[in-house]
């Protein structure tokens, strides 16, 4: 077994279908041998077109000769472009092949459209040098279909052993795919560590931290604060009157003394907050509430709630208003704000409160930059993982089918690169 590395593999292929196809190369370029001839006349022939010399009273006027020229310069110009594969390309192939035949065929075209229009003005004075021209073309028609029969009949094991090249290129751009996916994971997980390690470090910090006396105050005082607030979110059942209301008064629907759609936003918006600034009275809330249940008591149900809806609504507006209940939440919650706010000095003094805010956006912001960065990491090496999965399945076909076209088994070497 012979080990190829694949960047030599193409030309050590290529080499062995010399070897297996050598017959019929030959014969290929005895044929492009005779072609190369007979382009190499039909070009000359027509150069000469420009360079003949008449007699004064047969010469063709300017404007003829004219035509002339560029019916030449046009037909030489095509032939300048036949790439014939015995002399244009290091080994003669089905593709180059078939490429010559077709521009065999281009020739024929642009010689019989252009000539039609161009000879006709010019024929006269050059019968002899068009029917040396014709047969010149005549004979390279013949031996481009010699060309194409012997390719439909006696080279068609040829065309798809050369097939096989054009796996090459890609299995190539695979593999350095592969290298670039590989460098940039390489950089990607000490990103990643880097990441964990900056975050390990902000936590730790935040721990230590969280070991002063004061900052565990803090800390129980806020979760404190959060089940009293949640305590008077609990209380307050108003809110989807407000937006009925708030929206019929932007309408013009409803009119109510005193109140504005922009009083009732704040409520609705964030009504603890609002509330808390208020005081333990609420003496604008009563007055708003007071008003809201005239109208939902309203027989006419201006703000088309559902009567069990309504009817909880005006029990809670009651209870606020008549009984008071929320003056003793609200002043739960005001003592705790200002408990909080006490030993929150205390820690801006020592410096804990902005050192304990820093760490926690700083946390907050990493972990989510390592999540996303994570999951961008995962992505990459599962594309990695299919990719060189890949790599190795087309290799594997490679090697396979080029077993079958040489009858020698090989292994094809390839270099991951860094």
């Amino acid at each position: 077994m012979q080990e190829i590395p694949l960047e030599k593999l193409e030309d050590w292929y290529l080499d062995q279908l010399k070897i297996r196809f050598k017959r019929e190369h030959k014969v290929l370029s005895k044929f492009f041998g005779y072609s190369e001839k007979e382009l190499g006349q039909t070009k000359n022939a027509l150069k000469s077109w420009k360079n003949r010399d008449f007699e004064e009273d047969n010469k063709l006027d300017e404007k003829i000769q004219k035509i002339l020229e560029r019916f030449v310069d046009s037909m030489v110009e095509n032939l300048d472009e036949i790439r014939i594969p015995s002399i244009h390309f290091e080994n003669i192939s089905y593709e180059n092949s078939q490429k010559y035949c077709d521009s065999i065929k281009k020739l024929y075209s642009v010689y019989n459209s252009q000539g039609r229009k161009a000879i006709p003005k010019f024929g006269k004075q050059y019968k002899i040098e068009i029917k040396e021209v014709d047969l010149h073309l005549r004979k390279i028609g013949d031996l481009s279909q010699k060309i194409g029969k012997f390719l439909r009949k006696n080279y068609q094991d040829g065309k798809i052993a050369e097939s096989e090249i054009k796996n090459i290129p890609q299995l190539n751009h695979n593999i350095e795919r592969l290298g670039f996916i590989k460098g940039k994971l390489d950089g990607m997980d000490e990103t990643q560590q880097e990441m964990q390690k900056n975050l390990t470090t902000y936590e730790n910090d935040l721990l230590t931290l969280s070991e002063d006396s004061d900052l565990q105050l803090f800390e129980k005082i806020e979760r404190e604060e959060t089940l009293k607030s949640n305590e008077l979110r609990d209380s307050l059942k108003f809110k989807k009157a407000f937006k009925k209301l708030k929206k019929s008064l932007e309408k013009g629907t409803i009119y109510a003394r005193g109140i504005k759609d922009s009083d009732l936003r704040p409520y609705i918006k964030d009504p603890v907050k609002k509330i808390l600034q208020e005081g333990p009275k609420i003496e604008r809330l009563r007055d708003i509430l007071i008003k809201t249940r005239l109208i939902l008591e309203d027989e006419k149900d201006p703000l088309k709630l559902k009567a069990e809806l309504r009817n909880k609504i005006i029990a809670n507006i009651n209870q606020i208003v008549s009984k008071n209940k929320l003056e003793t939440l609200i002043s739960e919650n005001l003592e705790i704000q200002a408990r909080k706010e006490e030993i929150r000095d205390i820690l801006t003094k020592k410096g804990i409160e902005q050192k304990r805010t820093d760490l926690k956006n700083k946390i907050s912001t990493l972990t989510l930059d390592l999540e996303h960065y994570s999951n961008d990491l995962k992505h990459r090496k599962r594309e990695y993982k299919e990719l060189l999965s890949k790599i190795s399945n087309d290799r594997d076909d490679l090697q396979n089918k080029i077993e079958e076209q040489i009858g020698e088994e090989i292994k094809i070497k390839i270099t991951i690169p860094n």
